[in-house]
């Protein structure tokens, strides 16, 4: 299960998420400063799970919640990533989101799928040019 796409959507906001647990998921993450490093209009990125066994939000100290309105409703902010042994724990600013699944295929918002190395690269390119624009390097 690849996993560490989700450490490269660093303050993305889930907007939407749309299938079915058991089955394959769709995430929709806004993360404008990210999808800026890929051509065409658009202001994110969907994710697609295969085999989606679980996926359940949680907010600190908050009863957990399996409904995807209602996840998208609580507006999760993306800020890092573990993996434990079956499932993938996606922290959140105000919780975790813990998903299982068997495999993930990355699109821009346009529908061209985006590999991770290109995730990774775009990525680079923008904090690596965050950087020299903030004397940081």
């Amino acid at each position: 299960m690849e996993f560490e796409f989700w450490g490269l959507m660093h303050d993305g906001g889930i907007e939407a998420i749309h299938g079915e647990v058991p089955g394959i998921v769709s995430i929709e993450v806004s993360i404008q400063y990210l999808r800026e490093q890929f051509p065409g209009e658009g202001t994110g990125f969907r994710i697609v799970l295969a085999n989606c066994g679980e996926l359940t939000y949680r907010e600190y100290d908050s009863t957990p919640v399996t409904d995807f309105d209602a996840i998208v409703a609580l507006e999760p902010e993306i800020v890092s990533v573990e993996k434990c042994e079956s499932c993938v724990v996606v922290n959140c600013v105000m919780g975790t989101l813990t998903i299982s699944y068997e495999a993930a295929a990355i699109f821009l918002d346009s529908g061209e799928e985006v590999s991770i190395a290109q995730l990774a690269a775009g990525s680079k390119a923008y904090w690596d040019a965050w950087a020299a624009a903030n004397g940081k390097r």
